[in-house]
């Protein structure tokens, strides 16, 4: 994929995590631990996550899965708001760990194989994570992210991604994944203008 322009608006000023290694290899112990007692991380997460609960729009009876879940700092606001049927998985054993030991029902898996029956969740929620899966082959990966998120949500469900597309064109192609397979989609975009503070969201109704 072509990096964005140099006028470009979505140009990104240094290289991420997820631009040179799986999410498994990045988060080993150390960083994983550094990670979960980051007080930054839980502040951004937690925005985040408050903002996709604003998009989202669901009820407090809604079964809500945290896709990509990580330490659990999602998990956390979701509890904190009111909802009690919340579950989550990572593909990251070291991170997974500090989630189960908040007392959260997770399981290891991946967004392009979720590790939850067919029709469990009303709504989904995935809080920086789908950009790890769309570094190479982003068509493909968005695809088997989108025939997963389908699967595991009941008709009608909501689903909010908030995720960093290395350019505008990978943020149009994963709406366009997700489009593909059935879903109504929204791409929002907070404060396009800076780069430093644009937050790419993608809203999603299944039918």
């Amino acid at each position: 994929m072509k990096p964005p322009a140099k006028n470009s608006p979505w140009k990104t000023f240094h290289t991420r995590p997820e631009d040179g290694s799986e999410a498994g290899d990045y988060y080993d112990s150390t960083e994983s631990e550094r990670y979960a007692e980051s007080n930054a991380m839980r502040r951004i997460q937690r925005q985040l996550t408050l903002r996709a609960l604003e998009l989202a729009q669901i009820t407090l009876s809604s079964s809500v899965l945290d896709a990509g879940c990580g330490t659990g700092f999602s998990l956390e606001v979701l509890k904190e708001v009111g909802y009690n049927r919340i579950a989550g998985f990572d593909a990251v054993p070291a991170l997974l760990k500090h989630a189960r030991a908040k007392g959260f029902t997770v399981k290891k898996g991946d967004l392009r194989e979720i590790p939850f029956k067919d029709g469990l969740f009303d709504s989904i929620i995935s809080v920086s994570a789908l950009q790890w899966i769309l570094a190479e082959k982003t068509v493909e990966n968005a695809s088997k992210a989108a025939q997963e998120f389908w699967r595991v949500l009941k008709p009608n469900g909501i689903v909010v991604i908030q995720f960093y597309p290395r350019s505008e064109e990978e943020a149009m192609l994963a709406a366009k994944a997700f489009r593909a397979k059935g879903f109504a989609v929204r791409l929002i975009t907070d404060n396009p203008q800076n780069p430093r503070k644009r937050k790419v969201f993608l809203l999603l109704k299944k039918p």
